[in-house]
């Protein structure tokens, strides 16, 4: 058992060097697509969630939709912003969220959990414009899709939201940095999680463009492998394919739903500091997605 570790790191350093040609461009490709699809979606709001915090932001949103989001969820009225402000944003932006207030011990491993995998959205303006406007030029499918998703995961929120009565954390008291030292020390934050999110998305367009080369599989089920290793990437190769285009947009919703393991291996980065049970997201999100792509087409058929 031993050696089959080091057989298997052997093996794809040797398919790395081999086709040094497909890691380059893969890399190229996902550093663009990084800068011009996830970079200016997901940096600004990291910044933007520090100011919130630093205004209490959370404070109002906590008395505004606390009870609502506490009872229908079971979790702290403490976690309101991240239910909203995930809806607002993009995955892994609910990581970034739920890291802070981990940090700041406003909301509890438990709750963390039961937080994380009933927000993942991704980004309206993705679905909607570049989706549904861009792709389909049609702007209700994109509001249909983000819809579905949004369905999704309140019924996971509300699957998961078990017996055991929640613990509201009782408020801490922060620490009154300056507008300045918040600026800067959201910046740095930004850029770093950047980074991480960045290498995710490198590694699995690696793998997924490797895939491509090495495997004679079917178009549509290569681009489904795909999406569900990268999303952005699956959605772009589901809509070039030569199928209708009902397939494509319950194909399309089946691939938001999931999120890709890219997303959830950034999400795991973001929180490795803490106890996520990231088998449970995986098996939860795969069931959800699958149960909701049947019945998808069954009211389509």
């Amino acid at each position: 058992m031993k050696i089959i570790k080091p057989l298997i790191l052997t093996l794809f350093l040797i398919i790395f060097i081999f086709n040094l040609d497909i890691v380059i461009n893969s890399t190229l490709s996902a550093s663009y697509l990084f800068i011009t699809k996830v970079f200016v979606s997901i940096f600004p709001f990291i910044i933007l969630s520090d100011i919130l915090f630093y205004f209490n932001y959370d404070l109002f949103l906590k008395n505004v939709f606390g009870n609502i989001i506490s009872k229908l969820f079971n979790v702290s009225k403490n976690s309101s912003i991240i239910y909203i402000l995930s809806i607002l944003t993009s995955h892994p932006a609910n990581a970034i969220y739920i890291k802070g207030m981990l940090d700041n011990k406003t909301i509890n491993e438990n709750d963390a959990n039961k937080i994380l995998i009933s927000t993942y959205y991704p980004s309206i303006a993705f679905v909607i414009g570049t989706i549904g406007i861009g792709i389909y030029h049609n702007i209700k499918i994109g509001l249909v899709l983000y819809m579905i998703t949004f369905l999704n995961n309140l019924l996971i929120g509300v699957f998961l939201r078990g017996k055991d009565k929640y613990i509201d954390i009782t408020y801490q008291n922060k620490s009154r940095l300056s507008l300045q030292d918040t600026l800067s020390k959201s910046i740095s934050k930004a850029i770093n999680t950047s980074y991480i999110i960045l290498g995710n998305i490198i590694i699995f367009t690696i793998l997924v463009n490797l895939l491509n080369h090495y495997l004679n599989i079917n178009n549509i089920i290569l681009s489904i492998i795909s999406g569900m290793l990268e999303m952005t990437n699956g959605i772009f190769m589901i809509s070039n394919l030569n199928i209708d285009t009902h397939l494509k947009i319950i194909i399309t919703s089946f691939l938001l739903n999931f999120s890709g393991l890219s997303i959830i291996f950034q999400t795991s980065s973001i929180l490795k500091d803490y106890k996520i049970d990231i088998k449970k997201i995986l098996i939860v999100k795969l069931i959800f997605s699958l149960c909701l792509y049947m019945i998808i087409i069954w009211l389509k058929y």
